[in-house]
């Protein structure tokens, strides 16, 4: 899965999927006095909410890559001997289900209060939906008695099995394709998932003028169409490498004045 997080640590990622917890024990042999720590590292939250967020679509019914129909779709692709000797699609479904549906069933555990319990998933939901990507407001009171930490230590386990289903359709369908078993489009693999950072290319004319001296141009102009070009008034638009100005700013030669440029 091409994501930062599943790079950077896979570990953790591993660990939250697993359930993997720590338990500190420390023993006084002469008093036979002891004290337990449950300890865990989550991986960051930040860049989770990002992988959350990635992710997210597969669970929601009415996208075009929910898991259901993805599976359905898969299932009519293969022909019957490689659903017989290779795809497991009745397993990968019902592990779809497990991880997906339903929030009343807990996935690792659950939490009791004198408020009432909560599962770990519902935990997941509400870190998703009231401190990651929403701000809807916490209603139960078992809910309002767990903090951030509580919401997120669930979700980190929630999200990443999830994240495991995601990656081993991935690579099935990935390995269908591969072997000439399945025929999908082939921009499904080489389209980008990311956007580039770094922005350069050519621009074909640039005009500056003073902020608010003129009002912006509202219609394409083709830069072949010398007339249409020449309808602009160059008295009030200069050309970028002809503004003195904004050539001394971009040189580093003075300061910027009161009116900076505006590109168009």
């Amino acid at each position: 899965m091409a994501h930062s997080l599943v790079h950077d640590h896979p570990e953790l990622l591993r660990e939250a999927a697993e359930g993997t917890i720590g338990v500190h024990v420390e023993w006084n042999q002469k008093t036979g006095e002891g004290k337990h720590r449950l300890q865990m590292t989550l991986p960051p939250e930040e860049q989770f909410e990002s992988f959350a967020a990635r992710i997210r679509p597969f669970t929601i019914g009415k996208e075009p890559v929910y898991w259901s129909p993805v599976l359905d779709a898969l299932e009519k692709l293969l022909d019957a001997e490689t659903l017989a000797e290779l795809v497991d699609i009745d397993g990968l479904r019902a592990r779809w289900q497990e991880r997906v549906e339903g929030s009343n069933v807990a996935q690792a555990y659950y939490v009791m209060t004198e408020n009432g319990t909560i599962t770990d998933v519902k935990l997941a939901d509400q870190w998703l939906n009231s401190d990651a990507l929403h701000t809807q407001v916490i209603r139960s009171g078992v809910g309002k008695d767990m903090g951030l930490t509580e919401r997120y230590k669930a979700a980190a386990g929630v999200y990443s099995r999830i994240g495991v289903c995601v990656e081993d359709t991935l690579w099935l369908i990935s390995y269908l394709v591969g072997q000439g078993l399945l025929d999908i489009d082939k921009s499904a693999f080489t389209d980008p998932i990311f956007a580039d950072t770094e922005i350069d290319f050519e621009l074909v004319g640039a005009y500056c003028a003073p902020v608010g001296s003129e009002p912006m141009p509202t219609d394409m102009v083709d830069p072949a169409d010398f007339a249409a070009l020449a309808e602009l008034d160059t008295n009030k638009w200069t050309p970028i490498h002809k503004d003195p100005e904004l050539m001394a700013v971009v040189q580093g030669k003075a300061q910027a004045g009161d009116e900076t440029p505006r590109v168009s």
